[in-house]
């Protein structure tokens, strides 16, 4: 993924999903963090938040654009909104 850090701050990827239109969902015990969007397609997302440091990794981003049916031009587009 060209155009970004390959780590992003959890804050800042909360904020690009609300962005998407997902909202958080009450949260359970644990890591586990999911979002609901009436609009978009999947309506139920849920992510880990991260324990150490509290940014996202390459990997998980990779992983969180496929759960979100997101091209990676797309996501870099979102990041540059902000």
């Amino acid at each position: 993924m060209s155009g970004f850090s390959m780590q992003l701050a959890w804050r800042r990827f909360v904020r690009l999903l609300r962005d998407l239109g997902y909202r958080p969902l009450k949260s359970h015990r644990g890591s586990v963090r999911q979002f609901f969007s009436p609009t978009r397609g999947p309506n139920l997302v849920s992510f880990h938040e991260p324990h150490s440091g509290d940014a996202l990794h390459e990997s998980t981003l990779y992983d969180s654009l496929r759960k979100l049916q997101l091209s990676s031009d797309k996501f870099v587009q979102l990041l540059g909104r902000r």
